[in-house]
């Protein structure tokens, strides 16, 4: 009768191991779900962020400063007035207080421009630019996909068809501005006006009333990235101060434990530790190895947008940056499929690259030879841009 009370015991302990085991494996294992929190903030990667969007900075305003604001306009500039420069806040709610708004609308005087995407802005915003907003009710594209377009008024921004959008998304538009002082540069596919340009002293203020396409998941979303590129080439070439502050995202003071919760990881080492606890005393110290979890390297997909920058540049008229952005995909092509050091020589890169390719070595010597020109000049014609594309091109088509 002992006997089989100690195997009746030793079988409800094996089955309380098997049973946590699978509950950390569950837990470990399970999908985790998208984050759809709007943050706006450039820390971070979920859809509703932008870092994404600001890693494209530096080439949106090339050799120029990008700086993050996170303490405010008024404590970051210390009474200094900056004329010449760019101010960029992108957020659904721009509650700024009085001091910071004083400083925005000082360096607007002096010549800055001001870019403010926002879906709600505060009283002392509104009142000041004379602004009112319809705010239309959020369109849910899981039931009416491509609910709601997007365009430009400039000719050379507008695109035959609307950038049209396919997440749920707000449907604003500014209701009543200053015709006087103001000029609508976008609408949405009514004709309603959500991108605006205020003139105020010796610069610009301007208004988007839907910041939300403006974040990692429309510049990831078929050619919807276009759209951030045109509304921020309004935005002179200068020294660029993007605010941190305002976020949705922005960081706050939590606890210790608040930060262990948050996190999907340390929730689960701490879940961990618990039961390795309650195991250790029912078992007496008995050793039980803890499963190691498997992630997968994280994808870079940087490169999806270099094609978005390069139009960006075409727009603009700069051959030059089209041509070298469409090298260094070529160059990143040789790397990641054929796993070839381009670092090498030119005369063994060329052989190599053929050997691997099939593609003949005259190609890229010519695509080569093409490259070294760009360093050495300061502009290229739209017939070397084509005659530079058409070789890569070719060798795209004909590579094994």
């Amino acid at each position: 009768m002992a006997r089989d009370l100690n195997k009746r015991r030793s079988l409800i302990s094996y089955s309380l191991v098997v049973g946590v085991l699978l509950l950390a494996i569950a837990i470990l294992f399970s999908p985790s779900e998208t984050d759809w929190n709007p943050s706006f903030s450039k820390r971070h990667s979920i859809p509703l962020g932008m870092e994404l969007v600001y890693g494209f900075m530096g080439d949106m305003f090339p050799d120029k400063d990008v700086k993050v604001v996170y303490n405010g306009f008024a404590s970051y500039f210390d009474g200094s007035i900056p004329s010449d420069v760019n101010l960029l806040f992108v957020n659904d709610r721009l509650l700024m207080t009085r001091e910071d708004w004083e400083v925005v609308l000082a360096a607007t005087e002096a010549g800055s421009n001001v870019f403010i995407a926002a879906e709600h802005f505060s009283d002392i915003i509104s009142d000041t630019l004379g602004i009112n907003l319809s705010y239309g009710e959020p369109i849910s594209f899981s039931l009416l996909p491509d609910s709601v377009g997007y365009n430009f008024t400039n000719p050379r921004l507008k695109v035959s068809d609307n950038f049209w959008y396919s997440s749920v998304i707000t449907n604003n538009y500014f209701a009543r501005y200053d015709t006087l002082n103001t000029t609508v540069l976008g609408h949405n596919h009514r004709g309603d006006a959500n991108f605006i340009r205020i003139k105020r002293g010796k610069g610009n203020i301007y208004l988007n009333c839907n910041p939300i396409v403006f974040t990692n998941y429309h510049l990831l979303k078929s050619d919807n990235g276009g759209y951030i590129f045109r509304a921020l080439s309004y935005l002179p070439i200068a020294d660029t101060y993007w605010d941190e502050k305002y976020k949705t995202g922005a960081p706050a003071m939590i606890s210790e434990m608040g930060i262990v919760f948050r996190e999907k990881s340390l929730r689960f080492a701490w879940y961990l530790l618990l039961i390795s606890l309650l195991l250790y005393f029912i078992f007496y110290g008995k050793r039980r190895q803890r499963p190691i979890p498997i992630y997968e390297a994280p994808g870079n997909s940087t490169l999806e947008f270099v094609e978005t920058i390069a139009r960006l540049y075409f727009i603009k008229g700069d051959h030059r940056n089209v041509a070298k952005k469409r090298f260094l995909y070529f160059l990143d092509s040789l790397r990641s499929r054929y796993f070839i050091d381009v670092s090498m020589p030119e005369s063994k890169l060329i052989e190599e690259c053929s050997r691997k390719s099939g593609v003949p070595e005259r190609t890229f010597a010519s695509i080569f030879s093409m490259a070294k020109n760009l360093e050495k000049v300061e502009k290229i014609t739209l017939e070397d841009l084509y005659q530079f594309n058409r070789q890569l091109e070719f060798f795209y088509k004909n590579a094994q």
